[in-house]
């Protein structure tokens, strides 16, 4: 690769990996060491906390379902910047310790914004970067997930329970920071327009991926909403170690996308989300069988890394199957049916939480789930469509 061809897109795919930090690693993925200082602090229940962390769910639901439409409307630079802009303002709206309602209302914004950067960053940038590269191009914007994350697990916990809005604030600082970086790369659309209309009836490994991968998002809840609570609360661990663990998450994240995507270079898209779920499926079963710090550490990591490593691999998937023109359209599908599975399982573990108070139960049903989304997966076939070769 020339320098000439890197400084031609890596500025843009920067761009999509700051657009990925803020909706997702910050909007989203903050929130995990934020919720036990919450409890601890007072501001919310350990139930109210958790219905807290369900309403990002319901707004990455309705991100999700909007953002395609709005992309068509409106254009993708449009969306993104209001998304942006949407997430920010959710930041500062929690920071002043609203009531449990206002607080629902912030979080079900802040989960709008990433459902809606989370569908259009990555068509954004491989829309305007070449074939050869989509690859390297895609792990790094799905990188930014991880970036976020390693931020937050390390920059919350410094505040403490009795510090929250200066917590909140600081998440807003960040992502000011990483939207005026992003802000002149989303200027206008210079690519057409998605298409509104047309057949979309999912057929073959199209049909596989698109019934195996939204069942990820019931899989990683357990390490992705109540995996610090689980170690601050469930093994009596300080704060600062579980932000260190969630800092480690964090790091497999950033690390993963670009690990996968030269897995994918080497054995296929295909056998790459085949792996990458049979791997979580382990990951996640870990705390079942040990609870010592280096099975723990290995969960953190391998959960981080195949979360974000697990998106970016699906989205080349469906670049490989359905062509380019048509990734947006689908990706968007995936990303709804993902984030209905992720509303509806955030909500169901929340009450098994608040009735039972059992980590393992919430481990074992993740880990259940991702196996069988591996085996789902596996029975897609290879992908005949003409379109990822004109692609």
């Amino acid at each position: 690769m020339t320098k000439a061809s890197w400084a031609g897109w890596a500025p843009l795919a920067l761009s999509g990996l700051l657009a990925n930090m803020v909706g997702i690693g910050i909007g989203r993925f903050s929130y995990v060491p934020l919720l036990p200082l919450m409890i601890d602090g007072g501001w919310a229940s350990a139930g109210g906390a958790a219905q807290l962390a369900a309403a990002n769910l319901i707004g990455y639901l309705l991100g999700a379902l909007a953002a395609h439409p709005l992309a068509v409307r409106l254009g993708g630079s449009r969306v993104i910047r209001g998304a942006m802009l949407a997430l920010l303002l959710s930041l500062l709206g929690c920071a002043p310790q609203p009531a449990l309602p206002w607080l629902w209302l912030w979080r079900c914004l802040a989960g709008a914004a990433g459902g809606v950067l989370i569908i259009l960053a990555a068509p954004h940038v491989l829309g305007r970067v070449p074939a050869a590269m989509r690859g390297r191009a895609v792990g790094m914007v799905f990188a930014g997930i991880g970036v976020g994350a390693v931020f937050s697990g390390f920059v919350v916990p410094a505040f403490g329970a009795n510090r929250l809005q200066d917590a909140w604030l600081a998440l807003a600082a960040c992502s000011a920071l990483a939207i005026l970086y992003a802000w002149p790369k989303f200027a206008s659309d210079d690519l057409p327009r998605p298409a509104a209309g047309g057949s979309l009836l999912p057929r073959g490994a199209m049909l596989a991926l698109l019934c195996a991968y939204p069942l990820d998002a019931i899989g990683y809840l357990p390490h992705t909403v109540f995996w610090v609570e689980y170690l601050v609360h469930g093994l009596s661990m300080p704060a600062t170690v579980g932000g260190a663990f969630w800092a480690v998450f964090g790091a497999g994240a950033a690390l993963g996308p670009l690990l996968t995507g030269m897995v994918a270079d080497r054995i296929g898209f295909r056998m790459t989300v085949v792996g990458c779920m049979a791997c979580k499926a382990a990951a996640v079963a870990l705390p079942l069988l040990s609870a010592s710090l280096p099975a723990l550490f290995v969960s953190s990591f391998m959960v981080g890394a195949l979360t974000p490593g697990l998106v970016a691999v699906a989205s080349g998937r469906v670049v490989e199957i359905v062509g380019p023109a048509a990734h947006q359209r689908n990706w968007a599908m995936m990303t709804f049916l993902y984030a209905l599975m992720q509303a509806l399982g955030g909500y169901a573990m929340a009450a098994l939480y608040g009735a039972m108070h059992s980590f393992n139960l919430l481990f074992a049903i993740g880990a259940s789930v991702l196996a069988l989304a591996a085996l789902i997966a596996g029975l897609g076939g290879r992908a005949s469509v003409q379109a990822s070769v004109r692609g």
